[in-house]
């Protein structure tokens, strides 16, 4: 049998294995977004920086990881450098509703 696209190939699947790949993808689209209901804060941010513009995201209740992931995310993604510390985000230059859009998409509530 000759596939000329991807489409056909769950026909070459077992009954067994097509329902481990539908169990599999049931379980991922279930797992929950990164912030899932959570409330955080975005703000723009220019005191004692001499001027300059700082997106600051407040109030992630994250693991370590998940904040760092998500700072890394969010630094990729609007091309600019950062730094994330406790509970807060920071991102230079104004990207207050890029990060707003982002954030809501990701689960999160936004203030």
């Amino acid at each position: 049998m000759k596939l000329n696209d991807l489409s056909a190939l769950s026909a070459l699947l077992s009954k067994e294995e097509a329902d481990l790949l539908a169990k599999e993808a049931a379980f991922t689209a279930s797992k929950r977004k990164m912030g899932t209901g959570q409330d955080v804060r975005v703000y723009l941010d220019k005191k004692a920086r001499r001027g300059k513009a700082v997106t600051m995201v407040e109030g992630l209740q994250l693991s370590t990881e998940m904040r760092d992931s998500l700072a890394r995310d969010l630094r990729q993604r609007f091309s600019a450098g950062g730094t994330a510390m406790k509970d807060t985000i920071e991102l230079q230059g104004d990207h207050v509703t890029k990060v707003k859009e982002y954030l809501k998409q990701n689960g999160f509530n936004v203030r």
